[in-house]
């Protein structure tokens, strides 16, 4: 075969090669976007759709238990931020995350670190029974701490009087119907139930410390207050962080517990934004376009939140 044939043979066998080359990256791309299709989909219908529908609502006002809607621009935005009452369930939103994220985070670290210890062979059993309350509804939890706030028969007031807080029954407080108490109930039901996870997350994170660090400091004297100070709060800082992150928005889209508890009572003692937003698309007279204008003005809070959460945070984050 002359040379001339070689070269002939192989600029034939080479465009060939190319393009088979390129059908199969093409059918792997296609193959992959296949797979996704199931998870595309469910985006697309149940989060880009709504977003953009929720959007275009905003911007209209749409008449009580009917169809008809009036392009008003930007005055849902304006009303919500001349409302007095708008302005009370974000007082009442911020009074919540700051009452259930530091606690839930403090109780978390502290139940992590006891359970990091040798416990004996029911170590399984207590962080099983810690893990409990997430896996229950807030439904449930909800229907729970009904029980336990009732004035007369709730064990929370009985064991109250029984270690001497209250002298007896009738000076203790009526928690789901006092302006008073009512936040404060609905934010140690929510801290409970997120209290599993946020414990979970921390052991994680403390037992992902190297030991050598505690070995070296006993070497040194320090004690277990030192210990804790000096090495495990440092080297716990990116789980603390990312605890903060997922707590502070979950507070904010809390929702079961504060419907089940209180439905936002007494008055507006516990009407959050999302409450509020649930309230004013299906409560009474519905508002549907008012209603998701608080849906975005909620959404943007929860990203400012969060970006200055991150912007003060992450600096004082420590890896090892």
């Amino acid at each position: 075969m002359t040379q001339s044939t070689l070269d002939t043979s192989v600029a034939v066998h080479e465009p060939a090669k190319s393009q088979s080359v390129w059908h199969s990256k093409t059918w792997s791309a296609l193959e992959g976007y296949l797979y996704l299709t199931p998870t595309l989909l469910g985006l697309l219908l149940f989060v880009f759709i709504p977003i953009i529908t929720s959007f275009q609502l905003s911007l209209n006002r749409i008449a009580p238990f009917g169809s008809q809607m009036r392009f008003v621009g930007l005055e849902n935005y304006r009303s919500l931020l001349t409302s007095a009452d708008y302005w009370d369930s974000v007082r009442v939103t911020l009074l919540f995350v700051f009452g259930t994220v530091p606690t839930g985070i403090f109780l978390a670290v502290l139940l992590a670190i006891l359970l990091s210890y040798p416990l004996g062979r029911l170590a399984w059993f207590y962080r099983a029974l810690i893990f409990v309350p997430v896996i229950i509804s807030s439904a449930v939890a909800g229907v729970l701490f009904r029980w336990l706030y009732h004035p007369v028969v709730g064990y929370l007031n009985y064991w109250m009087v029984q270690v001497g807080i209250f002298d007896n029954m009738q000076q203790t407080p009526n928690w789901l119907a006092s302006k008073d108490w009512a936040l404060l109930a609905v934010i140690i039901a929510t801290t409970w139930r997120q209290l599993g996870f946020n414990v979970i997350v921390a052991l994680a994170g403390v037992q992902n410390i190297d030991e050598t660090f505690y070995d070296a400091a006993k070497v040194d004297g320090a004690g277990i207050v030192q210990r804790i100070r000096h090495i495990t709060l440092p080297l716990l800082s990116p789980t603390l962080f990312f605890l903060a992150i997922i707590n502070v928005i979950y507070s904010f889209q809390a929702f079961g517990e504060i419907h089940i508890l209180t439905e936002g009572g007494p008055g507006r003692a516990t009407t959050t934004l999302v409450y509020n937003i649930f309230y004013t698309a299906f409560v009474g007279t519905p508002q549907r376009g008012q209603a998701s204008a608080q849906a975005y003005i909620l959404a943007i809070m929860v990203i400012a939140m969060s970006f200055i959460n991150y912007a003060s945070a992450s600096r004082r984050v420590h890896y090892q």
